[in-house]
Protein backbone atom coordinates (compact mmCIF):
# COMPACT_ATOMS: atom_id res chain seq x y z
CA UNK A 1 0.00 0.00 0.00
CA UNK A 2 1.27 3.20 -1.47
CA UNK A 3 0.73 5.85 1.42
CA UNK A 4 -0.26 9.77 0.24
CA UNK A 5 3.08 11.98 1.12
CA UNK A 6 1.73 15.58 2.56
CA UNK A 7 3.46 18.53 1.12
CA UNK A 8 3.83 22.05 1.27
CA UNK A 9 5.14 24.45 -0.62
CA UNK A 10 7.12 27.41 0.13
CA UNK A 11 8.15 30.48 -1.98
CA UNK A 12 10.74 32.93 -0.79
CA UNK A 13 12.78 35.59 -1.93
CA UNK A 14 16.18 36.84 -1.10
CA UNK A 15 17.73 40.24 -0.82
CA UNK A 16 21.02 41.88 -1.69
CA UNK A 17 21.97 41.41 2.02
CA UNK A 18 21.28 37.92 2.18
CA UNK A 19 18.24 37.82 4.12
CA UNK A 20 15.70 35.29 2.82
CA UNK A 21 12.10 36.55 3.14
CA UNK A 22 9.25 33.35 3.42
CA UNK A 23 6.11 34.04 1.46
CA UNK A 24 4.06 31.51 2.89
CA UNK A 25 3.50 27.69 2.83
CA UNK A 26 0.65 26.64 0.68
CA UNK A 27 -0.96 23.51 0.06
CA UNK A 28 -1.01 23.39 -3.38
CA UNK A 29 2.05 24.56 -5.89
CA UNK A 30 -0.23 26.52 -7.99
CA UNK A 31 -1.10 28.95 -4.78
CA UNK A 32 2.48 28.47 -4.38
CA UNK A 33 3.11 30.43 -7.73
CA UNK A 34 0.50 32.60 -7.63
CA UNK A 35 1.62 34.67 -4.11
CA UNK A 36 5.71 34.43 -5.72
CA UNK A 37 4.15 35.92 -9.25
CA UNK A 38 2.15 38.65 -7.63
CA UNK A 39 5.04 39.48 -5.29
CA UNK A 40 7.54 39.52 -8.25
CA UNK A 41 5.27 42.29 -9.50
CA UNK A 42 6.92 44.88 -6.63
CA UNK A 43 10.95 43.30 -7.02
CA UNK A 44 11.56 46.87 -8.54
CA UNK A 45 10.87 48.27 -5.15
CA UNK A 46 13.25 45.90 -3.23
CA UNK A 47 17.04 44.93 -3.35
CA UNK A 48 16.27 41.50 -4.40
CA UNK A 49 19.05 38.94 -5.87
CA UNK A 50 16.51 36.12 -6.31
CA UNK A 51 13.53 33.81 -5.70
CA UNK A 52 12.56 30.33 -5.65
CA UNK A 53 9.70 27.69 -4.96
CA UNK A 54 10.78 24.52 -2.59
CA UNK A 55 8.68 21.84 -1.95
CA UNK A 56 8.80 20.03 1.61
CA UNK A 57 7.39 16.40 2.12
CA UNK A 58 6.17 16.59 6.04
CA UNK A 59 7.31 13.80 8.17
CA UNK A 60 10.43 12.87 6.17
CA UNK A 61 13.74 13.54 7.77
CA UNK A 62 17.37 14.90 6.48
CA UNK A 63 17.50 16.46 2.61
CA UNK A 64 15.16 14.02 1.15
CA UNK A 65 12.41 16.04 2.81
CA UNK A 66 12.87 19.18 0.38
CA UNK A 67 12.95 19.34 -3.65
CA UNK A 68 13.74 22.91 -5.20
CA UNK A 69 11.17 23.08 -7.97
CA UNK A 70 12.93 26.06 -9.06
CA UNK A 71 15.40 29.31 -8.74
CA UNK A 72 15.21 32.16 -10.58
CA UNK A 73 17.62 35.09 -10.38
CA UNK A 74 16.84 38.56 -10.59
CA UNK A 75 18.35 41.38 -13.41
CA UNK A 76 17.75 44.37 -14.66
CA UNK A 77 15.90 43.90 -17.73
CA UNK A 78 17.34 44.47 -20.90
CA UNK A 79 14.14 46.47 -22.41
CA UNK A 80 12.83 48.71 -19.71
CA UNK A 81 16.36 48.72 -17.59
CA UNK A 82 14.00 47.98 -14.33
CA UNK A 83 15.53 45.40 -11.72
CA UNK A 84 12.16 43.36 -12.28
CA UNK A 85 13.88 40.57 -15.12
CA UNK A 86 13.48 36.88 -13.29
CA UNK A 87 16.10 34.68 -15.37
CA UNK A 88 15.54 30.47 -14.81
CA UNK A 89 18.27 29.15 -16.19
CA UNK A 90 17.44 25.56 -16.09
CA UNK A 91 14.42 25.85 -17.60
CA UNK A 92 15.80 28.88 -20.04
CA UNK A 93 13.09 31.41 -19.22
CA UNK A 94 12.44 34.76 -18.22
CA UNK A 95 10.03 37.45 -17.63
CA UNK A 96 10.08 41.03 -16.69
CA UNK A 97 7.40 41.83 -13.93
CA UNK A 98 7.45 45.20 -14.32
CA UNK A 99 4.55 47.13 -14.57
CA UNK A 100 3.56 47.91 -18.79
CA UNK A 101 6.41 45.24 -19.59
CA UNK A 102 6.48 41.81 -19.38
CA UNK A 103 9.88 41.26 -22.37
CA UNK A 104 10.32 37.25 -22.23
CA UNK A 105 12.60 34.55 -23.10
CA UNK A 106 11.90 30.72 -23.32
CA UNK A 107 12.74 27.76 -25.21
CA UNK A 108 10.97 27.59 -28.31
CA UNK A 109 8.16 24.69 -27.96
CA UNK A 110 8.27 23.34 -31.04
CA UNK A 111 12.26 22.96 -31.88
CA UNK A 112 14.34 22.76 -28.75
CA UNK A 113 16.85 24.60 -30.46
CA UNK A 114 15.27 27.46 -31.01
CA UNK A 115 15.06 30.59 -28.02
CA UNK A 116 12.09 33.01 -28.49
CA UNK A 117 11.87 36.14 -27.23
CA UNK A 118 9.32 39.27 -27.16
CA UNK A 119 7.28 42.06 -25.62
CA UNK A 120 3.90 42.04 -25.60
CA UNK A 121 3.30 45.94 -25.59
CA UNK A 122 4.43 46.13 -29.39
CA UNK A 123 3.72 41.85 -30.62
CA UNK A 124 7.74 41.80 -30.80
CA UNK A 125 8.86 38.45 -31.40
CA UNK A 126 11.87 37.05 -32.69
CA UNK A 127 13.35 33.56 -32.53
CA UNK A 128 17.30 32.98 -31.41
CA UNK A 129 19.88 30.25 -31.48
CA UNK A 130 21.01 30.86 -27.81
CA UNK A 131 19.56 32.46 -24.80
CA UNK A 132 22.49 34.97 -25.93
CA UNK A 133 21.34 36.14 -28.67
CA UNK A 134 17.75 36.54 -27.40
CA UNK A 135 19.02 38.25 -24.30
CA UNK A 136 20.82 40.62 -27.29
CA UNK A 137 17.87 41.03 -28.81
CA UNK A 138 15.70 42.62 -26.07
CA UNK A 139 18.62 44.95 -24.84
CA UNK A 140 18.68 46.12 -29.20
CA UNK A 141 14.82 46.74 -28.57
CA UNK A 142 15.55 48.45 -25.28
CA UNK A 143 17.83 50.94 -26.92
CA UNK A 144 15.55 51.76 -29.51
CA UNK A 145 13.17 53.03 -26.75
CA UNK A 146 15.74 55.13 -25.11
CA UNK A 147 16.78 56.49 -28.53
CA UNK A 148 13.20 57.51 -29.29
CA UNK A 149 13.12 59.09 -26.47
CA UNK A 150 10.72 56.56 -24.26
CA UNK A 151 10.96 56.53 -20.56
CA UNK A 152 10.94 53.55 -18.28
CA UNK A 153 7.10 53.82 -17.43
CA UNK A 154 5.08 53.03 -20.60
CA UNK A 155 1.26 54.42 -21.03
CA UNK A 156 -1.24 54.13 -23.28
CA UNK A 157 0.06 57.36 -25.13
CA UNK A 158 3.79 56.04 -24.98
CA UNK A 159 2.78 52.88 -26.17
CA UNK A 160 0.99 54.40 -29.19
CA UNK A 161 3.96 56.42 -30.24
CA UNK A 162 6.10 53.34 -29.78
CA UNK A 163 4.20 51.50 -32.62
CA UNK A 164 4.00 54.39 -34.49
CA UNK A 165 7.69 54.58 -34.15
CA UNK A 166 8.63 50.81 -35.30
CA UNK A 167 6.36 50.98 -38.00
CA UNK A 168 8.18 53.87 -39.50
CA UNK A 169 11.73 52.39 -39.40
CA UNK A 170 10.17 49.02 -40.73
CA UNK A 171 9.14 51.07 -44.04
Amino acid sequence: MVEDVQRVFVPSVTEEDGNTIGLGCFSTEKVAWEVLRTFLKRSEQMLLINSSVVVWDIDRIGEDAMTVLATMDCKDCPVCSRRTFWIDLEHFSALCYGSSCSAWIEENTIDPELIDCGWPTIRFLKQNKSIDDAVMELYKLGDKLKAAGVREQVSGTAEQMMQEHFEQSND
